[in-house]
């Protein structure tokens, strides 16, 4: 099988895929009508279209293992990309978790005690990979510069974190905390983030300012790029989502969350 082949059948080991995201060239292989005439995998009703998914988990990971190398599918790196693909992104790699933390009391790291408010004070923030901790109260942040300002707009009492690149469920297993905030952009990435985390931690709560309206009206931007909604924000059903979902959708626009964060 090619390689756009290996792309849709991890990404369907992970999640479903919606029917219009299939490439055409899959959808029409013997393996793909094989895989559906058997009940391997089948399409359900989604919202307006329609949705892939794995009918026969245990069947699928068979046909998945003797079509895809194990060994060479855990050790894919961007070089090894670039050696058989002549591309780096050609095939997904397992990433590095990198964090960035701030915060005004001590904490303990992965075992190791940790003189936060040093770190956060003398050099800005403490960083780390695929960190494991517990606190009281954590702050979620999205972009880099709203990480380094939070503590104007949510004080001194929380643990300010920010992930290089988009967060990954599995790389916040091993973090808990009595309080979670997620403080993102009002757009669609912000709201896809938030569900994100909002599947490990149930805790968790998007942060909406009192004057969010008025703020939006005033502030918000026109989409320019090539944003859309992932499936998991298309299927939610929490008021706070569907509201920010419809306003972007109806408008066009969305507000940065650096704007309630102002010198």
């Amino acid at each position: 099988m090619r390689e756009h082949d290996y792309k849709f059948y991890s990404t369907l080991r992970a999640s479903n895929i919606s029917l219009n995201h299939v490439p055409k060239s899959v959808r029409n292989s013997l393996y793909f009508q094989n895989l559906l005439d058997a009940k391997i995998i089948d399409t359900e009703k989604s919202g307006r279209g329609s949705k892939v998914i794995i009918k026969n988990p245990q069947s699928f990971e068979l046909f998945f293992t003797k079509h895809f190398s194990t060994d060479e599918v855990a050790n894919i790196t961007k070089a090894s990309n670039i050696r058989k693909l002549r591309d780096s992104k050609a095939r997904k790699t397992k990433a590095t978790s990198i964090f960035f933390i701030r915060g005004f009391q001590p904490i303990k790291l992965n075992d190791e005690n940790i003189d936060l408010v040093y770190f956060t004070e003398t050099f800005g923030l403490f960083s780390l990979k695929e960190p494991s901790f517990s606190c009281e109260r954590i702050c979620f942040v999205e972009n880099l510069d709203s990480f380094l300002k939070a503590d104007r707009l949510f004080g001194k009492d929380f643990i300010y974190i920010h992930k290089y690149g988009r967060i990954g469920i599995e790389s916040l297993k091993n973090i808990s905390a009595k309080e979670v905030i997620v403080f993102v952009d009002y757009d669609f990435n912000g709201l896809d983030e938030y569900l994100r985390i909002k599947s490990v931690f149930n805790n968790a709560t998007i942060y909406i300012p009192g004057d969010f309206n008025t703020l939006f009206e005033n502030y918000s931007k026109l989409i320019t790029g090539k944003q859309k909604q992932s499936q998991r924000i298309i299927e939610s059903k929490l008021p706070e989502v569907i509201m920010i979902r419809e306003l972007v959708s109806r408008t066009n626009r969305f507000l940065e969350q650096e704007i309630l964060i102002h010198d």
